[in-house]
């Protein structure tokens, strides 16, 4: 189980080798940067395997805020002339949105082979609701599964598809935070997710996401939309790991942001965030024998 995010239009549904992808020839020696990226990749499959077999029951709020943008196209700005004739050069207009909000009591329960989760709609756009076994409504973006999103990137199966690199270093509350970005091995032919992954060094912790825009599922509807608007697509997608649990990490925060970038100014389309908040664990058991 991976996570999956969907766009729609309708509603939109929408450096160094890693020890993944590299070997060391006979009497080779691994640069410190090798090694220090194969002890990350390693802990972070370690990481993967617990949440891939936890037992899990937890309770949380998801609040979705979902904002819609007019379709106004950029406004001339003013006249310049060429050779060819008169050109305009252009400003963003600052379009309006309509948004809607949606509170959900979402709750998820794993325990061997069995696994339920469950949605009761509490509110929409302000007003208290008490709808059991709601489904997402989302008219812009669903996501599905940010739970175990890291899987996709960095677990075992996920580690043979991809080429890792460290790209950057961060300091975050006086820990050591790496920077990793997985790429699809070139060799490769098929769609599989990629992106950036922000991992505290010390603990393997997985704090925070950047998707590349190609692993949102539906991205070809995005590559045709923009191709009509004679733009060229510009998505961000980040999920952020803030709550933890015995050891394992749990989002609590998911924004992506739906842009097409025309006239060198990215027009923003939708954009949709997702609070988890409230936690209430029953049971989070990741030394699990079955």
């Amino acid at each position: 189980m991976t996570r999956k995010k969907w766009i729609s239009f309708t509603g939109m549904l929408v450096g160094v080798t890693a020890a993944a992808g590299f070997s060391a020839g006979p009497g080779s020696q691994t640069s410190p940067a090798d090694a220090r990226l194969a002890r990350i990749l390693e802990r972070t499959t370690e990481y993967c395997q617990k949440l891939e077999r936890a037992a899990l029951d937890f309770t949380c709020i998801e609040k979705i805020e979902e904002r819609t943008y007019s379709t106004i196209e950029e406004a001339p700005d003013g006249m310049v002339p060429n050779p060819s004739g008169v050109a305009y050069t252009y400003k963003p207009v600052n379009t309006p949105y309509y948004a809607n909000t949606y509170v959900y009591d979402y709750q998820f329960v794993r325990k061997g082979s069995r696994k339920a989760e469950n949605r009761v709609l509490i509110e929409e756009n302000g007003r208290k609701k008490k709808n059991k076994d709601a489904v997402l409504t989302t008219t812009t973006v669903r996501v599905e599964n940010a739970l175990f999103g890291p899987i996709g990137l960095l677990g075992a199966a996920a580690q043979d598809l991809h080429e890792y690199r460290i790209v950057g270093e961060e300091t975050e509350k006086g820990e050591q935070v790496l920077v990793l970005e997985a790429t699809l091995k070139a060799t490769l032919d098929r769609v599989h997710c990629t992106g950036r992954i922000w991992v505290r060094e010390d603990d393997a912790s997985i704090l925070r996401i950047a998707w590349d825009q190609t692993s949102v599922g539906n991205f070809k509807l995005i590559r045709e939309t923009a191709k009509k608007m004679n733009a060229e697509p510009r998505l961000t997608s980040v999920t952020e790991y803030g709550q933890e649990k015995n050891g394992l990490r749990f989002p609590s925060k998911d924004t992506t942001e739906e842009g097409y970038l025309k006239h060198g100014n990215v027009r923003v389309r939708s954009l949709t965030t997702i609070l988890y908040k409230d936690y209430k664990f029953f049971t989070v058991e990741t030394q699990v024998k079955y």
